[in-house]
């Protein structure tokens, strides 16, 4: 058990570094956008804008044009914040030992739920992206495209999968409840 409580409290701590990470690395690279923004001497790129629109912005990006796309590039960051602060609460718990609890199987089936919910707000945000950062290029040059993949796929059936386990879960431990009540 200390070996999972040690292994859990290093996880923890890596998802508390690298939310504070995220929030960071976007707004930094937002003040460099449309270039990419490099940390740690190369090791790390960040770019903002979705790898369809990079070469599409024949344009200098105003500021209110970077204010629409940091507020619509906001969503899928908070829908990643929130599956990375779930993660930390999962860790949490099982650093504190806690492994076989209704709360524990909540949280696997909220990362699911934040999963899921990342691949259909992907569409809509390539969309709103695509047009604040190609509307104003000259006529012909507006750009709108929704890109999926096997990687959008796995990350859906993957999410499905986990909220189904998690449902299976969750009645496994309501009849585990009542068969301790009973006795």
């Amino acid at each position: 058990m200390n070996k999972i409580k040690r292994v859990s409290r290093f996880f923890r701590i890596i998802f508390q570094i690298d939310f504070l990470w995220m929030l960071i690395a976007f707004a930094l690279s937002w003040v460099n956008a449309p270039q990419e923004f490099v940390a740690l001497h190369g090791f790390m790129h960040f770019n903002p804008i979705p790898p369809a629109y990079i070469n599409l912005i024949m344009h200098p990006l105003t500021i209110s044009e970077k204010f629409s796309a940091i507020t619509i590039s906001a969503v899928p960051l908070a829908v990643d914040l929130f599956i990375v602060y779930t993660l930390i609460k999962l860790f949490r718990l099982y650093e504190s030992g806690v492994i076989f609890s209704l709360q524990v199987v909540k949280r696997l089936r909220n990362i699911g739920f934040g999963l899921l919910l990342g691949q259909i707000i992907n569409p809509f945000y390539q969309l709103a992206m695509g047009y604040v950062l190609t509307v104003h290029n000259p006529p012909g040059y507006g750009k709108m495209s929704v890109t999926l993949d096997q990687t959008n796929i796995g990350i859906l059936l993957t999410s499905l999968l986990i909220i189904l386990i998690s449902w299976i879960m969750i009645e496994g431990c309501k009849l585990s409840d009542e068969q301790q009540l009973t006795i």
